[in-house]
């Protein structure tokens, strides 16, 4: 499920260089944005050309006086033959950090038992300390965008800052208009120039900077009406979550977090439970609120001094099933804010699989954008929160503003894990500089994911739902025609999950092969990508693999997944939605590595609250020991030992192959060209990019680890 085009400024990270002015080379008419390219070529480390900006084309210019070419309808609903203006942003600002690659160093240290750092785990303020920006670098860049006028949130962390503002502040601060181009079939808002400062600045990045946004979520419905997906006590029984129950380990005493995709109903995970007479866990929201570092708060940029900080808040309660309007049409996320089932699949997983937790759903959502709906003009924000009289909010929130919710996350160290149900293709993430290729450089996404494991909280990210195919042209919206993963499954500080298809008898018991979920295991796909092509896997073209896979695997390059869980929609878990709403509640199969993340985070979660009860296993440092860091050392160590078979179910049928789907009709006179050759793995003894090294037993696997206390070297 992709996001639709919005107003959002995000996922494309652009290396902004401090700087004292500077010349500005406008975009030649009618060619690809110059500009852009040569800031790509300036200022992004260990790249050439940033392949998404240089092949942006000008529409029809800057954002002030541009209309769009959304059809006649629209525009004559929104009163298109006016000008549009684009006012409010929010952008993520990176600080130069003392040390980002000692940080990442660390983050693989902490969680390898052959090195003094093992499972001494660092806080927020350490970070900042250590690695992070120093706090003169940091409130300088601050201050020059609250100078401005512009709302600036800060994280204790001291990696970057949150900072919304109208169009007019963002041009005064980057000295850059800004301008709709085409990228493939889209129209994306980005900058007409050069973005630099008046001023030279410890800046190193701003993620936002355009609207082209490639992340979405890895979640497919099930299409089996009478089919209503696996009660908790089916998945708990088929992969041995229920040994670990037994033993006292529902995950009890600890708290698993959940990255946020959208608003959930404190109605769903309950209905649940009492659906199929379950245990469940409880179920708060965490929003993310930067502060502005103060006495108040110890100067911690964490806290509560301002109501609204940065332009985030809580959001509003999810309504009944409703239409959100297409952009550009403002929605009112207040009388219409339908469940995206995504955030019900992932906190009902978690909650009902680990039912002795506490469960924290990571959200953030940014209100402070306002529109006129006569004209479709974006006006000015106010600090209060209100809009002008006669405007209304343009809001955006969830997979929308992630970077905020993972911010949160890394900042209040309360949850022990993270599961992400959401990815992009790497290949994006690479283009647009939110990874990096070059280790002394990393991106914010490195940055986020290696703050998390030196924190020693495990995070567990969706493989993806495309098979080996998971990255595409934006051009066309057709595959690559080269296998490809998904980012932050790549990811050397996650671990990565992808999906089997599952059969378990009414019994619980597993009544037959668990194979890799593939088109043919779903029976509702045609073999074509976004059609339940099954289980992302393959190799990242970006990073190396951590040392412990290096050490099971003997790889020169990350391999996707690392294990894998029940996705196939067809043996998918059950899932409560609407249930608030008399008359909406339904109750259905719901699958995709969506699925498997939190499934993975649940048992995770077990585990861990049995090494809190085991004094040789609860020996970490800091005020939660029983953290174990990223689980990656576990599994691997696990595979390469004699507990492997009793630990995991090793999968050795299915694939994740397909073929692209079929190209457009040539025009007359050219000849087509031939479909490539289907790209993909098949399951097989051991390890493969598809399953990973198999689907863990959860009581098993507690024993497994928690008697070890510490994997082999």
């Amino acid at each position: 499920m992709k996001r639709e085009l919005s107003f959002t400024l995000v996922a494309a990270l652009v290396a902004v260089a401090g700087c004292n002015g500077g010349g500005m080379t406008p975009a030649a008419p009618g060619t690809a944005n110059s500009a852009l390219a040569a800031r790509s070529q300036a200022f992004a480390p260990a790249a050439a050309v940033n392949p998404q900006i240089a092949e942006l084309r000008p529409f029809k210019g800057p954002a002030s006086y541009a209309d769009f070419e959304w059809g006649k309808a629209v525009r004559e609903r929104m009163q298109f033959d006016r000008p549009v203006s684009i006012g409010a942003m929010e952008v993520m600002v990176g600080v130069r950090m003392r040390d980002p690659r000692g940080l990442l160093a660390y983050a693989q240290s902490a969680s390898d038992p052959r090195s003094g750092n093992y499972r001494h785990f660092l806080t927020p303020q350490q970070i900042a300390d250590r690695f992070g920006a120093s706090e003169s670098d940091y409130k300088t860049v601050a201050h020059y965008f609250s100078h401005i006028g512009m709302r600036v949130g800060m994280w204790p962390q001291r990696e970057v800052l949150t900072v919304t503002g109208t169009l007019s502040q963002l041009q005064r601060a980057f000295g850059t208009g800004f301008g709709y181009f085409h990228y493939g079939k889209a129209l994306v808002i980005a900058p007409l120039q050069t973005p630099h400062f008046s001023q030279a600045l410890p800046v190193t990045s701003v993620l936002h900077l355009t609207t082209y946004n490639p992340a979405h979520t890895y979640f497919v419905r099930g299409i089996y009406s009478h089919f209503a997906g696996y009660p908790p006590q089916m998945i708990a029984s088929g992969f041995d979550y229920s040994g670990a129950f037994a033993e006292g380990y529902n995950g009890n005493g600890v708290t698993l977090g959940i990255n946020g995709t959208w608003a959930i109903s404190p109605a769903d995970v309950p209905a649940l439970g009492k659906k199929w007479n379950a245990q469940v866990a409880a179920v708060a929201d965490d929003v993310a609120s930067p502060q502005p570092a103060s006495p108040a708060n110890g100067h911690t940029g964490t806290g509560t001094v301002d109501p609204y900080p940065a332009g985030l808040t809580a959001p509003p309660p999810v309504t009944a099933p409703c239409q959100i309007p297409p952009f550009p049409t403002p929605p009112d996320y207040n009388t219409c804010n339908p469940e995206d089932g995504e955030a019900q699949l992932d906190t009902e997983s978690v909650a009902s699989l680990a039912p002795g937790s506490s469960v924290l759903f990571y959200i953030a959502y940014n209100p402070s954008i306002c529109v006129d709906p006569a004209t479709g003009y974006i006006v000015q924000n106010k600090k209060n929160g209100s809009c002008p009289k006669g405007a209304e909010h343009y809001p955006l929130m969830g997979i929308q503003l992630a970077d905020d919710s993972l911010q949160q996350a890394i900042a209040d160290n309360k949850s022990d894990t993270q599961s992400l149900s959401w990815g992009e293709p790497e290949n994006e993430a690479l283009a647009s500089g939110y990874i990096s290729s070059n280790p002394s450089k990393p991106g914010v996404g490195q940055i986020e994911f290696a703050s998390f494991a030196a924190e020693g909280i495990a995070v567990f990210v969706s493989s993806g739902d495309n098979g080996a195919w998971e990255c595409f042209d934006p051009q066309t919206g057709l595959p690559l025609g080269t296998a490809c993963v998904s980012y932050p499954a790549s990811d050397p500080n996650v671990v990565a999950v992808g999906g089997v298809n599952a059969p378990i008898g009414e019994n619980g018991i597993v009544n037959g092969q668990i194979t890799a979920w593939a088109d043919n295991t779903t029976g509702g796909g045609n073999g074509h990508f976004e059609n339940n092509v099954g289980s992302g896997g393959g190799k990242s073209t970006v990073f190396a693999p951590n040392s412990a896979q290096a050490a099971a695997l003997g790889n020169a390059h990350r391999e996707v997944p690392d294990i894998a869980l029940d996705a196939d929609p067809a043996t998918g878990p059950s899932v409560a939605l609407n249930s608030a709403f008399a008359g909406f509640q339904e109750m259905g199969a719901i699958g995709g590595t969506s699925a498997s993340a939190p499934e993975a985070n649940a048992e995770w979660g077990d585990v861990l609250s049995a090494c809190a009860a085991v004094a040789s296993c609860s020996t970490a440092s800091g005020a939660k020991p029983y953290r174990l860091g990223n689980p990656v050392s576990f599994i691997y160590s696990l595979y390469k030992s004699s507990s492997y078979k009793k630990t995991f179910y090793d999968v050795v049928y299915g694939d994740n192959q397909a073929v692209p789907a079929p190209t457009p009709t040539p025009q007359p006179g050219h000849t087509p060209a031939p479909l490539p050759t289907p790209i993909g793995y098949s399951a097989g003894p051991g390890y493969d990019m598809v399953t990973g090294v198999g689907v863990p037993f959860g009581g098993h696997l507690v024993d497994a680890v928690v008697k070890g206390a510490q994997p082999a070297p």
